[in-house]
């Protein structure tokens, strides 16, 4: 693709990102931050605190050299700040840079984004910045400083071509293009970025508006939020510009941004299943409005009121609850699922034999084999998980039926597995749904599913053997401890008043957090509510190893060693206030009809809902009504008047080809269906037909 451009396009975008540039430190700050770059200024131009020979793949210290020199250009070049159009620190700007242009030998990092990522942009920034200024820099310093925005990799082969990789680069290749005028250039960068703005099966965004980075990797933030970043930076750069994105375009980044990036959070908290390795960071599940803010800025008129919204949830002024609308989702190029509801939201995260398992490496998310077993993020407030990753037992995830193997192998740098299970996958309607996962790894079987009818969960799970010498278990939870911990056995609810317990009782309840567990079977159920010591430094190897104490709600089904085909059954109620709205009514209505390794079928009377897996073609009866499929699939059927019904059907292992064929027999009626099956990037969404039993 090649823009036709005018001279006036070059000042246009580079004032632009001048302006931007300015508000990335706001005015109240400006001085104090210079303040304390200037106290630490040597002679030479460079800072006494900063190893210039490190090599560090996180943590680079050279870096910032560069980023305290652009605080003192932003401050330079800043109207109304008192360093504006300073002699003295325009000096030292001169000074510091010609430090930097003269090291010998140059900085160097043993990760390539330092030098072609956050270096390049850095330096393009500042350089443009210095342009506005009272004094310019000298041409043959500025050349200096330019030839450092060519030490990046390529944009034509991995890692520069691929997702927000790619907009990254592009973004400093604009920024040099418009300092040294290079139409050729402008016109390189701008194409590569347009032509990323598309629904792809490789590295971005998918059919399903779900993320993938490095591989078919479920990357919702981290690399998700940077592509956006890095696409609105450049979409406000060339806005009216010959070179603008299209209204296609942006409609498919809105498109992602609302019903991707927006529904994996519960208020300013992300889902810690979609951040991959950013899990082992400190605070890394927690946002701010910042880039939903930009993003705003480009996007119609239409879609401003949603932005407010989640603006408005993210920043605390309105609760996790304000505007949000029932709805469930199956990303199902991605293997997971969100069910919401404005009292809570909860998701499952699977690894299939399509999809790559969250990856490890700069020796960050050392302990995370296990996150893409059926993790579950369960939120109302949203910090139920907040920085909780250092306390918690890695070997019992939420949501995962693992061994409970004690001392987990640290995980070697840059390891993305693929899953290994082909039964993987989702059907929806869009307001409920259920996921489904066969599991066969770490010499453990089991098939788990997850109903997601209105404000509750029915989890599930079946076929469970092992061949271990650790016990298997089933992990309901393991979130942060605040408050009470109530549990019901018989009609009354007690505190528990010790660190641990263990429950076989059927009909148990259990409350915590304004999360309530159901479980309607006898099962050997275990309960820690305790301190869990723990570090960062055991899942980040770049971290302290300093002992942080965390108290931790921790529930869980024990199978035992070596189970054979063991099961287990509990339900799951987010967003109770009071215990005094748990109880038989609450699950009246739901019934579990059939758990075992060939169907997995659970209905709820009272939302005329019904959810089957089958593992294998078959039949199931129930209450008068004959349910057949040929083939193996996943099967939803939503009466919505009398004898009226959408049967919903998806295809988990997205292999077969064709149609699938359903007969069902109610109300001595006999109906066929015969559901054709989605192609391409849509195998494996939900297809549905409407049928009427009267």
């Amino acid at each position: 693709m090649t823009f036709a451009w005018q001279e006036s396009d070059f000042e246009i975008i580079k004032e632009r990102i001048f302006k931007d540039y300015q508000k990335s430190i706001p005015d109240s700050d400006i001085g104090k931050q210079v303040g304390e770059i200037l106290k630490g200024f040597q002679t030479d131009g460079s800072w006494n605190d900063i190893d210039y020979k490190d090599k560090s793949m996180t943590g680079w210290e050279p870096d910032k050299h560069i980023k305290r020199l652009g605080i003192m250009t932003i401050a330079y070049t800043k109207a109304g700040n008192k360093y504006e159009g300073d002699e003295e620190l325009f000096g030292k700007i001169l000074q510091a840079m010609r430090y930097w242009t003269n090291l010998n030998p140059e900085p160097t990092s043993d990760n390539w984004w330092w030098v072609s990522i956050s270096v390049p942009k850095e330096v393009g920034s500042l350089l443009i910045a210095m342009r506005y200024g009272d004094k310019q820099v000298p041409e043959e310093l500025e050349k200096e400083m330019l030839k450092w925005m060519n030490k990046t990799v390529s944009i034509t082969k991995s890692p520069g071509k691929d997702g927000s990789n790619l907009t990254d680069i592009a973004q400093h290749m604009i920024m040099q293009a418009v300092l040294t005028e290079d139409s050729e250039l402008l016109n390189r960068a701008v194409s590569v970025v347009s032509e990323s703005i598309q629904v792809t099966q490789g590295d971005g965004i998918q059919r399903d508006m779900s993320f993938h980075a490095h591989g078919p990797e479920l990357y919702m933030h981290g690399y998700g939020r940077e592509y956006l970043l890095g696409i609105r930076n450049v979409a406000v750069y060339i806005m009216g510009t010959s070179f603008s994105f299209t209204p296609e375009q942006i409609a498919l980044i809105s498109d992602f941004t609302r019903n991707g990036y927006l529904k994996s959070m519960r208020g300013k908290y992300i889902d810690y299943s979609v951040i991959g390795r950013g899990i082992a960071r400190n605070n890394a599940t927690r946002t701010n409005s910042g880039l939903i803010k930009l993003l705003r800025e480009i996007d119609i008129d239409e879609n401003q009121e949603e932005y407010q919204y989640a603006i408005a949830r993210i920043d605390g002024k309105e609760p996790p609850s304000y505007h949000v609308e029932p709805r469930n989702i199956h990303y199902w190029r991605s293997d997971y699922t969100i069910h919401q509801r404005p009292e809570f939201m909860v998701s499952v995260n699977i690894a299939s034999s399509r999809s790559i398992r969250t990856e490890s490496g700069n020796k960050e998310n050392l302990n995370g084999q296990w996150l893409t077993e059926g993790a579950m993020n369960i939120a109302v407030k949203g910090d139920e998980y907040f920085n909780i990753f250092p306390n918690w037992e890695w070997n019992k995830i939420p949501g995962t039926t693992t061994p409970e193997n004690k001392k987990l192998r640290k995980r070697t740098n840059w390891v993305a597995e693929p899953g290994n299970a082909n039964f993987v996958g989702g059907v929806s309607d869009g307001l409920n749904g259920l996921a489904v996962y066969k599991m066969d790894a770490y010499k453990t079987q089991a098939q788990k599913a997850w109903f997601f009818f209105g404000d509750k969960i029915i989890c599930i799970g079946a076929g469970i053997n092992a061949d271990r010498v650790e016990n298997i278990n089933t992990t309901v939870n393991q979130s942060r401890l605040r408050g009470p911990v109530l549990v019901s056995t018989t009609s009354d609810f007690k505190e528990m008043n010790s660190k641990f317990a263990k429950f076989d009782e059927p009909n148990t309840w259990i409350f915590h957090d304004q999360i309530a567990y159901y479980f309607p079977e006898g099962q050997k159920l275990e309960l820690s509510a305790q301190n869990q010591p723990g570090s960062w430094a055991e899942i980040n190897g770049n971290s302290s190893s300093k002992t942080i104490n965390k108290d931790v709600f921790k529930l869980w089904i024990n199978h035992g060693k070596n189970p054979d085909d063991s099961k287990y059954s509990y339900v799951v109620f987010p967003g109770i206030d009071s215990s005094d709205q748990l109880g038989d009514e609450l699950v009246s209505g739901l019934e579990i009809i059939q758990n075992d390794r060939k169907i997995q079928a659970v209905i709820d009377q009272n939302l005329k809902l019904f959810g089957a897996v089958f593992y294998e073609k078959g039949s199931l009866e129930w209450e008068g009504i004959s349910l057949s499929v040929n083939q193996p699939c996943l099967v939803q059927i939503q009466e919505y008047s009398p004898g009226k019904w959408q049967v919903n059907l998806a295809e988990p292992t997205q292999l077969l080809k064709g149609s699938i064929k359903v007969n069902i027999k109610a109300n001595g009626k006999s109906k066929n269906i015969n559901f054709s099956l989605p192609k391409g990037d849509l195998a494996g969404s939900t297809v549905n037909e409407l049928v009427d039993m009267n």
